[in-house]
C-alpha cells in the first residue's frame, strides 16, 4: 500500500507524527529524526534530505523522482507523507515511517 498522505496548509514547523521531533531545524531537515525518510522542498525543487533507510531500497536516480511518485511507490506499514502548502514558500513533502518497519519500493503502483 502506498504511503498515506495528509495535505494541509501551514506556515509553522512540521513535526513527525511518529517521533514528535521537528522535521526541519533552522539549518535544514532534521537528519537526527529516525522516522524522517525524506524532505522535498518545492520552492527549490529538490530533495533536501533522503534517509539512508530509504537510499538502501531505492535506485540512484531517486533525486529525479517526483515526490508524489515516490510516495505512491513506497510500501511501508504505518508510513505517512505530509504535503504541506507553505503559501509563499511552495509545497513541501515529508515522508515518515516507524523505525521498525520494512521499506520497499514498487514504482508504478
Amino acid at each position: 500500500m502506498p504511503l498515506s498522505t495528509v495535505e494541509f496548509g501551514y506556515l509553522g514547523t512540521v513535526y513527525s507524527p511518529l517521533s514528535g521531533l521537528p522535521a526541519d531545524l533552522e539549518d535544514g531537515p532534521n537528519e537526527d529524526d529516525p522516522t524522517l525518510l525524506f524532505a522535498y522542498y518545492g520552492d527549490a525543487g529538490l530533495y533536501a534530505y533522503i534517509s539512508q533507510r530509504l537510499l538502501d531500497v531505492l535506485d540512484d536516480d531517486v533525486e529525479e523522482t517526483d515526490p508524489l511518485d515516490l510516495g505512491q511507490g513506497l510500501q511501508i506499514d504505518g508510513g505517512l507523507m505530509f504535503i504541506v502548502d507553505t503559501d509563499w514558500n511552495g509545497v513541501n513533502y515529508y515522508g515518515f515511517a516507524p523505525t521498525e518497519t520494512k521499506i520497499s519500493f514498487n514504482p508504478g503502483e
